[in-house]
């Protein structure tokens, strides 16, 4: 049963059981490099799954971070990022899997393979504009609550 989330920036949902939910996050992050935005985001990222000495799941789709006592969802509304974010994360996705399917893969476990290959999947069709229901793992759109998540958003650019 699903219990991690992602919200790409058109809408569509990927839905996958918590464990890979980080793993696919991880994969994401390790592909964010290059520029002080991407370099900004991958260490957000980072801070959003556990580490070694968190509780990494409590009951369904959170985990404690230990240092700070917060509670942390193992859900991402990437409509929540500033749009240059969106982009970044949408870029670093497609890349982690192409990354998939390279030989150096087949070592990794075949449902994180799996799930890196749909995540792209629905980045690409939402990049060619199809429905957001396509191959989306809900079954309707949910509306974004309009929060402003992740780094960047303290740019003048991005001010009101």
């Amino acid at each position: 049963m699903p219990s991690g989330f992602l919200t790409l920036a058109d809408g569509r949902c990927f839905a996958v059981r918590w464990h890979y939910y980080d793993l696919t996050m991880r994969a994401i992050a390790e592909e964010l490099h290059g520029s002080p935005e991407a370099d900004a985001l991958r260490s957000w990222l980072e801070s959003m799954m556990p580490g070694p000495s968190d509780i990494e799941e409590l009951g369904y789709g959170a985990f404690l971070r230990v240092k700070d006592q917060e509670v942390v969802p193992k859900s991402l509304d990437v409509r929540e990022l500033t749009p240059k974010n969106q982009r970044l994360f949408h870029e670093a996705a497609l890349r982690a899997g192409k990354r998939a399917n390279c030989a150096e893969a087949a070592s990794w476990d075949s449902l994180l393979v799996e799930s890196l290959a749909h995540l792209a999947d629905l980045v690409e069709r939402a990049e060619r504009g199809e429905s957001p229901l396509s191959k989306s793992d809900c079954v309707k759109i949910v509306p974004c609550k309009g929060r402003r998540v992740g780094p960047g958003w303290q740019d003048a650019e991005y001010s009101t």
